[in-house]
């Protein structure tokens, strides 16, 4: 489904509106609701609000606060740069997204996975995969392939064969995982995109560092002090401490995800999944060069492949469960959208996709999707806008930042003019 997009103009935020943005940011980091949070939203000409509040490390005052050089782990937020590489290379005419040969010839370790279809006690079950794996089912999240906290039998199977971590292994063997359905057949949240990474660095001949810093963020003006894979001193100087919210409500220190003690020489695979560090000013500057098409980093064509659902609208409702399900469990969605099998939403090769106006103030044809520290953004292209919503925070989905995140989203689009 293709989503007309209608032209805009060029909002700005009110003084009142910006009053109103800065007081909510104050009240929820001051409450101890959420720790250390940066606000943003720009248009396609340039930052329109950008506030940061709150101590860098939670408790420790002498370590300052956090600020637009701040580090951040992105996390699952480097899934969209990977699709921006992907539709580079599909415009320069080396990656098809749905040639069913493509990713047979440059990821055959990746093919060549079964199908897991059940448990039999301890014994677990497979076929052989019978539909192709494309470029877009990667992309989209209709490969096959799973998280472990979205799949009981890629669990089950973690469990039994121990593979290596996603990150810190030197080869694809951290990927290496079978699917847990037919492709085509439904939407799973997956390392779908880390393989895709993965196509990337093999048909462009540079690992993802290289890439995205030639083709994406350099032409923003942005340096490997902004944005990065491999955390350096200087990163873990300006990191922003990871938290947890404890049963109680209260906040304290948590572990990050991923270690931050790789170098160049010992990170290993890159995960286009979910390996970037970077700041709030760079994420909300590679937004804006999404929505500036001048900036070059995505042309007119690969534009609208970003706002283009592509799960098949004459699918049968299995095949958008799994998007329902994810959706409502991280509760920031309009409840009408993701209603009903996720009624009013779809999934392009890059975002999650707004059907139908929202009651958070996003326009239809809107995409958005998050990081698991609570880092979230949204492309509205109707009124011509992103916005970033980040903290540092491991907690439910159902967590009181979901609420601060709507209030963000609904307090910007009132304030605009």
């Amino acid at each position: 489904m293709t989503v007309t997009i209608e032209a805009v103009s060029k909002p700005v935020v009110s003084a009142k509106g910006q009053a109103a943005l800065d007081e909510l940011l104050a009240k929820r980091v001051d409450s101890r609701l959420i720790p250390a949070a940066t606000f943003g939203a720009t248009t396609a000409d340039g930052p329109i609000y950008f506030a940061a509040r709150g101590e860098r490390v939670l408790g420790e005052p002498d370590k300052g606060q956090v600020d637009d050089k701040t580090m951040l782990q992105l996390y699952s937020m480097t899934k969209l740069v990977t699709t921006v590489a992907v539709l580079q290379l599909v415009d320069r005419g080396l990656i098809d997204l749905d040639d069913a040969q493509l990713v047979e010839k440059h990821c055959p370790e990746l093919c060549a996975l079964p199908v897991l279809t059940g448990q039999d006690g301890d014994t677990l079950l497979s076929t052989p995969r019978t539909q192709p794996i494309t470029t877009r089912r990667l992309l989209s999240h209709t490969s096959g392939l799973a998280y472990t906290f979205s799949s009981s039998l890629l669990a089950e199977w973690h469990q039994q064969n121990q593979p290596p971590l996603h990150h810190g292994e030197q080869t694809t063997k951290g990927f290496e995982e079978p699917l847990v359905f037919q492709p085509g057949e439904r939407w799973l949240y997956s390392i779908g995109i880390d393989w895709a990474g993965i196509l990337v660095e093999r048909i462009s001949g540079l690992n993802l560092q290289e890439y995205f810093h030639q083709h994406i963020f350099g032409p923003l003006g942005l340096t490997v002090d902004d944005i990065t894979f491999v955390p350096t001193d200087d990163v873990r100087a300006r990191m922003q401490q990871i938290c947890k919210r404890l049963p109680d409500g209260s906040l304290v220190h948590g572990v990050p995800m991923r270690p931050l003690d790789y170098t160049a020489e010992t990170i290993g695979q890159l995960s286009g999944g979910g390996g970037l560090h970077g700041t709030a000013r760079a994420y909300l500057r590679f937004l804006q060069g999404i929505l500036n098409r001048d900036d070059g980093i995505v042309s007119e064509a690969a534009f609208a492949e970003l706002f283009t659902d592509s799960l098949p609208a004459d699918a049968p409702p299995e095949v958008k469960k799994g998007l329902a399900v994810m959706t409502i469990r991280t509760n920031y969605h309009d409840p009408e959208h993701t209603a009903n099998d996720a009624q009013f939403l779809g999934h392009s090769v890059g975002l999650v996709l707004s059907l139908k106006d929202s009651v958070n103030g996003r326009r239809k044809g809107s995409g958005c999707w998050d990081g698991a520290a609570k880092t979230h953004y949204w492309l509205d292209p109707a009124t011509g806008i992103a916005g970033i919503c980040f903290t540092q925070l491991q907690a439910p989905s159902a967590d009181g930042w979901l609420r601060v995140y709507n209030e963000f989203e609904r307090t910007l689009y009132d304030a605009l003019e």
